[in-house]
């Protein structure tokens, strides 16, 4: 009963103290979900300081600790009723409900009492339990990962098994019309005091569920919100928050085409990020690069070989030499990893810019301004595919022109007539 006892009494020391940082700590059900998920992942925490992973399993073992008291009583919900203060009584009870349906792997339960715990606290939140909202939105969001995780092995533990949910839906409705709205209908006129001030970790959430279900024209809304005048700007947020927002906002631009907006998001999200945060900056990096080779500006070898990015090393440098060879081979030899993260299309088009380097070799070592179709068609012939055409090169010049990365025009089956002055811009194109 002591474990059970201690986490009652810590419960009121901190609301007592108003305590959010703290209270968040202590109803985290983070360390345990993740816990679970790494080891059906087979995922040993890589990466991770010792001193980390040993506060992890202590979080965890006390958390085991303590639900095996919980299972021991008749009436978990009078029994926090009454050791808890009033308000949060119905938070902690639903929690500890959630964490016994968890450890008996009952995913549905452990879901649904999750839910109400939110339900409830949402109900009495305040500006300064900020932190406690979004470690609810954060545990939701994880919970639903696991939950999906199991649907259709561990359904038959679950208290209604006849339940076909889905489970990202479900949390992103809850996270948007509780955790979000909670913050959002705070009508206070001093932003400095407003519940809006906690929005955009609960927006975060969102986002991830949103990439992960692939719904990405609900997170343009969130964006619309949070860059309102009604809303705290950006800078107002804590910095972890507002890297996590561009780092998703740069994604959205990448698939919206918005390259250089996206660029800029990534590039803030990659600078901003600590440096010891390596797994966090190497997946800003994955989408950053190509947003950076679509500008022409090329990442150092060393800097993807630190983040063991090196699928793009061949990349970068066919880029640059315009070797369109090397630049086909290493988009087949990493197709699988391109394609798994979302930017094999994008590495795709960047062939124009690869293109046009290789002409402009074709250029320099060509005198005047009339350059016979022919060179072009055998520089391809030798860099790509000994059966190309005429009319395959002439389309590929057309499209160089028409995109501004060479001035000029055809002449027909004949030459490529180049401008007297600046024939290849400089890139990136402006």
């Amino acid at each position: 009963m002591a474990e059970l006892t201690n986490h009652f009494n810590k419960v009121n020391e901190l609301l007592n103290d108003w305590d959010g940082v703290g209270l968040s700590h202590e109803l985290s059900m983070t360390e345990l979900i993740t816990s679970i998920l790494n080891s059906i992942n087979h995922n040993s925490h890589s990466g991770m300081s010792n001193q980390k992973k040993q506060q992890i399993q202590a979080k965890v073992n006390q958390i085991k600790k303590t639900d095996l008291v919980v299972k021991r009583q008749q009436d978990i919900d009078t029994l926090c009723a009454n050791k808890i203060q009033h308000n949060y009584n119905e938070i902690v009870a639903y929690r500890l409900r959630s964490i016994s349906s968890l450890l008996d792997s009952k995913y549905y339960d452990a879901f649904r009492y999750l839910i109400e715990a939110i339900n409830s606290f949402v109900k009495v939140f305040e500006l300064w339990s900020q932190n406690i909202l979004w470690r609810l939105s954060l545990d939701l969001r994880l919970m639903a990962e696991l939950a999906t995780l199991n649907v259709g092995s561990n359904d038959s533990n679950n208290s209604n098994n006849n339940v076909t949910i889905d489970y990202f839906e479900e949390a992103s409705r809850t996270l948007l019309s509780k955790c979000f709205q909670a913050a959002n209908a705070d009508r206070t006129p001093n932003l400095a005091e407003s519940k809006k001030n906690a929005a955009l970790g609960v927006v975060n959430q969102l986002f991830q569920i949103y990439f992960k279900i692939n719904n990405l024209k609900l997170c343009k809304n969130l964006i619309k919100t949070m860059e309102s005048p009604g809303f705290p700007t950006l800078e107002s947020y804590p910095l972890n928050q507002v890297i996590t927002y561009r780092f998703f906002n740069g994604r959205l631009s990448v698939f919206n085409g918005q390259y250089k907006k996206a660029q800029e998001e990534l590039l803030y999200a990659f600078n901003k990020c600590p440096n010891d945060s390596i797994k966090n900056k190497r997946l800003i990096l994955l989408f950053l690069v190509p947003m950076q080779l679509e500008q022409c500006k090329f990442p150092k070898k060393s800097l993807l070989e630190k983040f063991k990015l090196t699928q793009f090393i061949d990349i970068v440098q066919s880029i640059k030499s315009g070797n369109i060879k090397q630049f086909n081979e290493c988009l087949s030899t990493h197709q699988n990893f391109f394609i798994s993260k979302g930017i094999y299309l994008i590495l795709e088009k960047l062939k124009i810019i690869v293109y046009r380097n290789l002409f402009k070799k074709v250029h320099l070592i060509t005198t005047g301004q009339r350059i016979p179709i022919g060179n072009f068609v055998s520089a391809l012939k030798w860099m790509e595919n000994d059966a190309i055409d005429i009319d395959e090169t002439e389309c590929i010049l057309s499209n160089l022109i028409y995109n501004g990365y060479l001035k000029g025009y055809i002449s027909h089956k004949v030459a490529l007539v180049v401008s007297p002055t600046n024939p290849f811009p400089k890139l990136p194109l402006n």
